[in-house]
């Protein structure tokens, strides 16, 4: 007898939303490539999201819980800045930044992901300049700045085509890390 197939819960449909959103970008976010994808019909989809839009709402607010609140959470374990700063960097260059980039396009083309893109950026500028404060090492308006400069550094590695292939952005950015004392 053939097992019965596992029931998707609305966090499976989001994972797997992040996951087709990486090999495939927007167009893996569709109903259809979902449902595909997933094995599932799309009345399961629809019994978790009413429309497309709501989906793709959910999916970029998980999108913020797994690639900034917890790795805020876990940077927060440490107790000085600096250690802080170290656990984020080390959890923020191994995140999938296909995800970063799927993300970015769907906000070129959807409102609620766009504010949810924008909030998230706010976000993690805030936290870096933050923990830049608290080193101790820089005033607000330095801290605000470099916090600025380093998660654009950040964000535009994923963006961009360097020619460095990834080995070779994140060994850039840990340079700009270094020259902004942190290594």
């Amino acid at each position: 007898m053939k097992a019965a197939a596992r029931r998707f819960s609305q966090k499976d449909w989001l994972d797997l939303g992040l996951e087709a959103l990486a090999e495939a970008g927007p167009a893996g976010v569709t109903i259809e490539a979902l449902c595909r994808r997933g094995g599932k019909t799309k009345g399961s989809f629809y019994a978790h999201f009413v429309t497309s839009e709501a989906y793709l709402s959910a999916l970029a607010e998980h999108w913020r819980e797994a690639y900034t609140r917890r790795l805020v959470e876990a940077a927060d374990t440490g107790e000085h800045p600096d250690a802080r700063l170290s656990v984020l960097d080390q959890m923020a260059l191994r995140l999938d930044s296909r995800v970063e980039q799927g993300m970015r396009r769907l906000a070129a083309n959807d409102t609620a992901v766009r504010r949810v893109c924008i909030e998230v950026d706010r976000e993690r500028i805030a936290y870096l300049a933050g923990l830049h404060r608290a080193s101790g090492r820089f005033d607000d308006k330095n801290a605000l700045a470099l916090a600025r400069l380093e998660y654009a550094a950040f964000i535009g590695f994923q963006q961009i085509d360097t020619g460095a292939g990834n080995a070779g952005a994140a060994e850039s950015y840990r340079l700009l890390l270094k020259l902004a004392g942190r290594t």
